[in-house]
């Protein structure tokens, strides 16, 4: 059934363009746009007697699992997750809710829509340092030869204070157990009988979340957070020898939570990195962009809250020193991924309630040549809830800023690595009416999730009032297995159906809509990442025509074409 939304004038008035004048894009864009499509291209398809699909804007319908996955926050009770692959499995680490965070369990998976699950790969016993009772947390591994590590953090029984650990195994899937050897210095290491990693007894506090990064070079480099005495936690970061040897001469401060640099001003430029009255810096991550510059992501504002979220700060060295990009008068002008709205009470707030909430404490993973994003978020989407395991994809604009597609709660496209399928679109030529405006942003990748930041305005493109059309012209005939136009992140712009569209040969679908569960009328919110997805059984094309008729000007994100 077709639902048609009728919007006031008053607020289309006061919304359409609302982001479409001010920002200079950083994504790549196809300047390579031909107009107008081909008239013999406009006419009216007859869908083929043959034609299979599936319309994923029917939120009934099962997915392919071969070809998509959704983040519906629940199969995985696992926050701080940490993803690795290993001879072509994923196994996802994280602190484990199950036993109250006493051990660490895994999760195996090929495709991210079924998972094995290893309980308990690491536990502790009573000889141990942190003894039964303590926590385990945010473990993260790596393998170095034929060895896994397993680098978390746990309380000392005796001193209270939160140590940094390391514990492997010859499987991913355990049992890990303490270390014992010898470090780049000679000194013998046990850590059954005390963590690794000691330094902060010099400061007298305690530390968590660590990540081990290696760079290009072989250059080892660990970042873990730091409680402060301020009701705080900050970022620091160091050299490391081999993975369990630390150059504490390197020892640095590289972030803290709403400050312009590491330098402790109580100066709140970033103060959308400072809502909470527990100031947040944790979970720190590195990833180094095609630029050469250094990322280093971190997640802000505490867990419990709808707005924990992951900012960044760049370098050109991997221990800084770091800085976050500022606009004058704007806020989350350094968000990687998540929230960026105000506190409690703010319109934002509002609109994400029962959307996502609380989507942090990430890892960044490759499945194939695709760069992911894993976070953990709240299950019920408002906030301090159980917290389950989600990923999207993470990618580098013309500027080697990174960016993300999500957080997403629909069907979304799994890596080629997975699938066998790619976006084809992002290498098609455009053509477009010339009554649509910025119609080379239908294949940049880029896909607006904030409505309310002036730097993600004019990445969409225009659907003007009546018949209009986009053409994807492909350099060659793909097998095609699935379509999505990408919405308006902007309520009063959004797409609500398309009039056609058309693969050629018979192979058509008319008059597709949208899946209005993703429309909150009374917030006058869209969800993020949404719009009209079909699944397709493979045909070949050539290119594919689009034809929108709209009773009102409306914007669409992207078009993503899946082939092989």
């Amino acid at each position: 059934m077709k639902i048609r939304l009728i919007l006031p004038m008053f607020l289309l008035l006061g919304i359409v363009g609302c982001g479409n004048n001010n920002s200079t894009p950083n994504s790549s864009v196809n300047t390579d746009i031909i107009t107008d499509v081909p008239e013999e291209d406009k006419v009216v398809p007859a869908q083929g007697a043959n034609f299979e699909f599936d319309d994923y804007n029917d939120s009934g319908v099962e997915y392919d699992t071969n070809k998509w996955y959704v983040n519906d926050l629940k199969s995985m009770n696992l926050p701080d997750p940490y993803v690795i692959e290993e001879d072509g499995v994923y196994y996802i680490y994280g602190t484990t809710d199950r036993t109250a965070a006493r051990t660490v369990d895994c999760y195996s998976t090929t495709d991210f829509n079924h998972f094995t699950h290893h309980p308990d790969v690491f536990k502790r016993d009573n000889t141990n340092w942190s003894g039964t009772t303590t926590g385990i947390f945010a473990p993260e591994v790596m393998k170095f030869g034929d060895l896994f590590y397993m680098y978390y953090s746990a309380d000392h029984i005796e001193s209270g204070r939160r140590y940094i650990d390391v514990v492997v195994s010859e499987s991913p899937t355990g049992p890990f157990v303490g270390y014992e050897g010898t470090d780049a210095d000679g000194k013998e290491l046990n850590s059954h009988d005390d963590p690794i990693f000691r330094h902060n007894d010099t400061i007298g506090l305690s530390v968590l979340d660590q990540t081990l990064f290696v760079d290009d070079d072989g250059e080892m480099y660990m970042y873990y957070s730091v409680y402060d005495t301020n009701n705080s936690q900050y970022i620091v970061g160091f050299e490391m020898k081999d993975p369990v040897t630390p150059d504490w001469d390197t020892y640095k401060v590289l972030v803290r939570p709403g400050e312009p640099t590491a330098e402790n001003t109580f100066f709140k430029t970033y103060f959308w990195e400072a809502y909470t009255g527990f100031e947040v810096a944790e979970g720190p991550q590195m990833i180094k962009s095609p630029n050469g510059k250094y990322y280093l992501t971190y997640s802000v504002n505490h867990y419990p809250n709808k707005y924990y979220t992951v900012c960044y700060a760049v370098s050109d060295s991997p221990l800084g020193d770091y800085t976050k990009p500022y606009t004058k008068d704007q806020s989350w002008t350094n968000v990687l991924f998540g929230y960026a709205g105000g506190m409690q009470g703010s319109s934002v707030y509002q609109k994400w309630d029962g959307f996502m909430s609380g989507t942090a404490h990430h890892c960044f993973f490759k499945i194939g040549d695709q760069h992911m994003i894993g976070y953990h978020a709240h299950s019920n989407r408002k906030g301090d809830s159980p917290r389950y395991f989600g990923m999207d994809k993470l990618f580098f604009d013309a500027d080697g800023v990174p960016y993300c597609h999500g957080p997403s709660t629909t069907v979304q496209t799994l890596p080629e690595a997975i699938s066998g399928y790619k976006n084809i679109a992002l290498d098609a030529r455009v053509y477009a009416s010339s009554t649509i405006t910025n119609p080379q942003r239908i294949n940049d990748n880029f896909i607006t999730e904030h409505y309310n930041l002036p730097q993600e305005k004019d990445r969409e493109v225009g659907i003007p009032t009546g018949k209009s059309y986009i053409e994807l012209k492909f350099d060659k005939e793909y097998e095609i297995g699935g379509i999505q136009i990408m919405n308006s992140v902007f309520f009063a712009e959004h797409l609500e159906e398309v009039a056609f569209i058309n693969f050629f040969n018979g192979n058509a679908i008319l008059d597709a809509t949208i899946d209005y569960n993703v429309v909150d009328i009374d917030k006058e919110f869209i969800k993020p990442m949404t719009g009209i997805t079909f699944d397709l059984n493979d045909f070949k094309a050539d290119k594919v025509v689009v034809c929108f008729d709209s009773s009102y000007d409306a914007f669409v994100n992207e078009i993503i074409v899946l082939g092989k």
